[in-house]
């Protein structure tokens, strides 16, 4: 017989998670989640008692998370690619968003089921500086700094840019995963599309990218 397959807590929870932010509580089953790191209920049930136990841990996990998809803006000196560098950047942000948003949907229809109509609450203090969207919006800005010194970029304001960037890319999040707009537009046909009117503009006066 072959062993076992073991996982940690963190990897449950994170299986638990993007479940339950895919289908919601009732849509969700332990097996789904075990499925998920190829264990049985039983392996996830050594991590929580219940399923609603299950839950409520994966989602307070989920709030403790510092890794932001914008971290590693932090290690480029401005000088790189920038079509290379804003494509990884949003294909790594609009997964992030949507499962943001997946999970506060499970959370709100979770608490409805139990206690009428409650509030949306967001899944972060928007009053902190290290808030997720404070961060990133930080780290962008930063990043857009270092090009537009380096000329790779020009762009008037890189807060404004950043900002601006950001905000084309949390409506396609929004339409796919709360709107559920038919037929779906593909990701990186979205990405490139919106690159593209880029490449004519901000970074068409820096330097020429393919």
């Amino acid at each position: 017989m072959g062993r076992r397959a073991r996982v940690s807590r963190e990897q449950v929870m994170g299986a638990a998670r993007a479940a339950f932010a895919e289908r919601g509580f009732e849509g969700t089953t332990l097996a789904s989640i075990g499925a998920r790191l190829g264990v049985s209920p039983a392996a996830v049930l050594r991590h929580a008692p219940t399923k609603e136990a299950l839950f409520s841990a994966a989602m307070e996990a989920g709030h403790a998370e510092t890794a932001l998809p914008s971290d590693f803006l932090a290690g480029l000196s401005g000088s790189e690619e920038p079509i290379a560098v804003l494509r990884r950047f949003a294909r790594a942000l609009v997964p992030f968003i949507e499962g943001r948003l997946g999970e506060t949907i499970a959370a709100w229809m979770r608490m409805r089921s139990s206690e009428g109509v409650p509030a949306i609450e967001l899944p972060f203090d928007p009053r902190r500086r290290s808030s997720p969207p404070q961060r990133i919006l930080s780290e962008l800005t930063a990043y857009m700094r270092r090009a537009s010194r380096a000329g790779a970029l020009s762009v008037k304001s890189p807060r404004a840019a950043a900002l601006a960037f950001l905000g084309a890319l949390q409506p396609y999040a929004f339409m796919h995963r709360v709107a559920q707009i038919s037929p779906v537009v593909p990701l990186d046909a979205y990405i490139e599309t919106y690159l593209e009117v880029w490449k004519k503009g901000a970074l068409g006066r820096g330097r020429r990218s393919r």
